[in-house]
């Protein structure tokens, strides 16, 4: 064990559920979950949190707001290094926010996410009771503030909460505020209660940093989830997707596309667990990957013995433009029920010459015949993003 880990365990020792952490090694790829992604470098790592005493008087503060949304069309929700803060947040007046205890159990198998719990003794609850007009957006950004500061990892953890009936559109935005190669851990659980809708949209542009991203979803009668994911810029992204279908009726979907390339690893597992009879989950991701980059999906499906009527599918495709770099796509079914519809594929390639071949006898050079084709590949899953507005910002980030 390297020196710097046993520091870590030293002081992590003297905050709440650090015994979760140290029972959970860092996976390696022997580990399920992680099978192609070996976290064992973390181990050298400084995994101890930035403090929590922000200046934030250093910001630019027109930078800030190039990196947030424009307050009359997003409600903003600030975080710099893993730290909400209000006075820089414009929120809906009907919010309601409140502190939880941790929610660390002894029965959580992911390593990443007990090291996270081991620093949170207090998280946020952020209640909606009634629909918005306006999206909401949580941005996470990475600023290093104090140059005397050795720490770089981040830490976040919080709850977002829809009540009965509430509708909403949401977009979580990861960007950094300089070039830095910080090391962010956080968790967000979400929860849908009966008849809530959440239109959920993920944009990832934090560039050459480490980002592993925690997410939990609990949906009740009738509640549906729709999530949309765009992956890109970080030198390792991972996002983790915990998907409860808990009653009957609940709906989840997540699509999204990631786009890889500077030996950048771009790393996907979404586990879903049909708990209750008529649910249904629908995941579908696209990779675009070059320059030794590496893309990841891992789908987990799960009915439990005498669920039925459910209707699951999970579907995979990649377009590697070089031969160097590489794809691992493992979609998977654990079925234990009669009466279902459920579906999975994977489809890994390159572009297709002869396509490229009669656009160019259209008139197309072999760069714009290219570039045709891969619009066409991203243009079916962007058309799968709800808000308008969220999908002209999304789309202009490629």
């Amino acid at each position: 064990m390297s020196e710097k880990l046993e520091n870590l365990i030293s002081f992590v020792k003297n905050k709440k559920s650090w015994q979760y952490f140290l029972n959970k090694n860092f996976p390696s790829n022997k580990v399920e979950e992680y099978k192609y992604l070996d976290l064992r470098f973390l181990s050298n790592f400084d995994l101890k949190p930035i403090e929590d005493n922000l200046n934030t008087s250093q910001l630019d503060i027109n930078l800030l707001k190039r990196l947030v949304f424009d307050e009359k069309e997003f409600y903003n929700f600030v975080f710099i290094n893993g730290k909400f803060l209000e006075n820089l947040s414009n929120l809906p007046k009907t919010l309601k926010i409140n502190k939880l205890q941790n929610r660390s159990s002894e029965n959580e198998k992911i390593a990443l996410k007990n090291l996270n719990l081991a620093f949170s003794e207090k998280i946020l609850e952020f209640n909606f009771t009634e629909s918005l007009k306006k999206p909401i957006a949580f941005v996470h950004i990475n600023a290093r503030l104090d140059e005397k500061v050795n720490e770089k990892s981040i830490y976040s953890n919080y709850r977002v909460s829809l009540f009965k009936d509430v509708k909403i559109s949401m977009i979580d935005k990861f960007v950094n505020y300089e070039k830095n190669d910080f090391f962010n851990n956080n968790i967000i659980d979400i929860f849908l209660d009966e008849n809530a809708y959440l239109d959920h949209n993920i944009l990832q542009e934090s560039e050459d940093n480490l980002q592993f991203n925690h997410y939990k979803v609990d949906l009740e009668t009738k509640a549906i989830y729709r999530g949309f994911l765009l992956n890109q810029k970080s030198k390792i992204s991972r996002f983790d997707f915990e998907i409860n279908l808990n009653k009957i009726d609940s709906d989840a979907q997540i699509n999204g596309i990631y786009l890889g390339e500077k030996d950048q690893i771009l790393d996907h597992y979404i586990k879903t667990n049909h708990s209750f009879k008529n649910t249904l989950s629908s995941h579908y991701l696209k990779g675009i990957l070059k320059d030794r980059s590496k893309g990841i999906f891992y789908a987990s499906t799960i009915a439990k013995k005498g669920v039925k009527k459910i209707v699951a599918k999970q579907l995979n495709k990649n377009i590697l433009l070089d031969n160097e770099s590489s794809c691992f796509s493992r979609p998977e079914l654990w079925i234990k029920a009669d009466d279902v519809k459920c579906s999975h594929g994977s489809t890994t390639g390159q572009l297709d010459l002869d396509a490229i071949f009669y656009l160019q006898t259209r008139g197309f050079s072999f760069d714009a015949a290219k570039e045709v084709l891969l619009k066409a590949f991203t243009d079916e899953i962007f058309e799968m993003i709800i808000d308008e507005n969220i999908k002209k910002i999304i789309k202009e980030k490629i």
